[in-house]
Parts: C-alpha cells; structure tokens; sequence
C-alpha cells in the first residue's frame, strides 16, 4: 500500500466505467466559549522573516492562481493586476448546493510535441482516468476524516489530441492565449483542461471564473503539468493533487496563505492565518500570530500532494458562492 493510499483514507474504489464518465476520445483536435484564555502564543521564527510577505513578494496580492515546486516560487506568475486579484474578496451568500449535485463536463487537452504512439495515447487515458478519479475523491470529502464534501463531481466527456511544439511549453502569455483559443470547448460551466511539459518550474495555473477575463472566456480553465498526474515522473508531486488545487482555484479559492497574516487571509474562516506557502510537510509549522498551524494539509497551500488532503467546510462554501455567482447563476 502506497503512502498516497494510506492518507486518502476513503478513496472510492470506483472504476472510471463504475463513475459513469462517458470517455470520447477527438483525433487532431487543434464559536465561543467561558474557558481561561491560554498563554501568549510565540509565533515560530518564519514570521518575523514573512510577517510582511517580504521574503515571498507574491503574496503582496492574491495575484496568482498558479502552484509551483519547492524552488521555484520566485517563478510564480502575476496572473492578475491587483486591484483585480482582489476584487472579489468577499462573495455573495448563497444558498448551500447539495453534495454532489452538480456535475462538471470535463475535457482534457493533451498537448505534445510530436504524434502520439499507441501505447503512449494508452497511457496518457490511463493516467488520465486516475486523475479524474483524485479530483472526485476530493471534491466528495474521500480523502481524509477531516476532508469536506462538496456539491461538485466531474465527468469526463472527450479528450482531445494536439500536436504543438510551442503550446507543448507552454507558460502565460501569448503562447497560452493562441493554444486556448484554438482548443477551448464548452462554457463558464465547463472545466477544460490542458496538460502538457508545462516550463519555469511550474505545476499549473489557472484563473478566477469570468470577470477577470476582460470577456475573454476561452482563457478560463486549468493548465497542468502532465506528469503530475496520478503515475507520473514528477517525483511528490505526481498524486493528482496539482489538478485539485488548480480548480480550487477555478472555484474561486486563494491560497491558503493569500495576503499572509492580514486579516482577510484567503477570505475562508476556517483556513488558519499563513505568512508563507509551505514546501514538503513541515508538521507543526506556525508562521503567524493568529490561532492555528499552519494548514499544510490543505489543497490550497504548496506542499507536496502526499500531505495534502483537504478542502475545509468554508472553502466549499466559498466554491458554492462563487460557482452560483460566477460559473452557473441559474443555480
């Protein structure tokens, strides 16, 4: 048994015929309380070092939607102009969705750089599959005790086979923008996903539901580095979770440790304050004043997929608004 089986503690041993994902596959597809306050909490050496974000200057603005490896934050991109980054902060209260009552079309775009054998287009289904299993599993609360559920599930509908030496490395920019309008199917209700040897030590972003797209909405969606899926080369970070994080972010999710130890943290109140993103598993970490440690368990912060495992209640409350706002107002 793998330490990624041992924490996913209630992973469905669902087959993906068993989920009901109709595959199509498209050839050439260019609480208060009384009790005693406790003792003065000391925060651990990392806040004095990122208590005003200067070690990590992405965090000025929850300007990023992006996950990268241990080394490369500085490599992050600003996927946002601030005041837009944080425009939509705090969302509207909406009623609560059912668990599982609303499924999400899903179509993979697997981008290479030269004609796809056989056994290599058997592969990537495969991993492909595992992947769309991971990210059900954890929008359903499968992962762990404390693991929310959520009303979304994913259906996969069609994947598509593209040929592009350029889109094949693909960063933000012009290359990313041409490859989207190319490939980009369906609407706001629709997760497309790009998989491909993505570059600048990047596991994959993507952008806030439409009103930060400036009416572009081809540009929505997640951008993935393919081996990250489940059974690829990327070494910890080949579990599935860099896809689960990423539509965090499609969802609407910050990082847990969006605007440091401010006090909108990442606008969910149950995610405690962070100063800095977390690499690898570092229990116990404590970077800012406010109750709690540091949550390297959850989706949303950087560590490595086999000790992430989570969404919390509030950040599916937060997926719910922002979906009915944003994604789907017919909701």
């Amino acid at each position: 048994m793998t330490s990624r089986t041992r924490r996913r503690v209630l992973t469905s041993t669902l087959s993906a015929a068993a989920l009901g994902l109709g595959l199509l596959t498209s050839a050439g597809a260019t609480g208060v309380t009384n009790a005693a306050p406790p003792p003065a909490r000391v925060a651990s050496p990392a806040v004095q070092a990122c208590e005003d974000s200067t070690a990590y200057p992405f965090l000025s603005a929850s300007s990023s939607g992006a996950r990268v490896r241990d080394g490369s934050a500085a490599k992050e991109p600003k996927l946002y102009p601030d005041n837009q980054a944080n425009a939509y902060g705090a969302l509207k209260d909406s009623p609560r969705m059912p668990n599982g009552s609303v499924t999400i079309p899903t179509v993979f775009h697997v981008v290479s750089d030269h004609e796809l054998s056989t056994a290599e287009k058997t592969r990537w289904e495969g991993m492909i599959a595992a992947q769309m299993q991971v990210l059900n599993d954890s929008f359903a609360g499968r992962t762990a005790e404390v693991a929310a559920d959520s009303p979304f599930r994913f259906g996969l509908t069609k994947i598509t086979w593209t040929v592009n030496a350029a889109w094949y490395h693909v960063t933000p920019g012009k290359v990313e923008r041409d490859m989207k309008a190319a490939l980009y199917e369906g609407d706001s209700r629709t997760l497309n996903v790009y998989s491909a040897d993505i570059g600048d030590g990047l596991l994959g972003w993507a952008y806030f539901p439409k009103g930060y797209n400036n009416g572009r909405d081809y540009i929505d969606g997640v951008v993935m580095l393919d081996e990250s899926m489940p059974g690829g080369t990327v070494t910890r970070y080949n579990g599935g979770d860099t896809l689960t994080h990423e539509v965090g972010h499609w969802m609407m999710l910050e990082h847990t440790f969006a605007h440091g130890c401010a006090s909108s943290g990442d606008w969910v109140e149950d995610t405690p304050k962070e100063a800095q993103p977390q690499f690898g598993c570092p229990e116990g970490a404590d970077s800012c004043l406010a109750p709690g440690l540091d949550p390297i368990h959850n989706f949303m912060d950087y560590s490595v997929d086999d000790c992430m495992n989570h969404f919390t209640p509030g950040q599916v409350e937060r997926m719910n608004d922002a979906w009915i706002a944003f994604r789907d107002p017919t909701k």
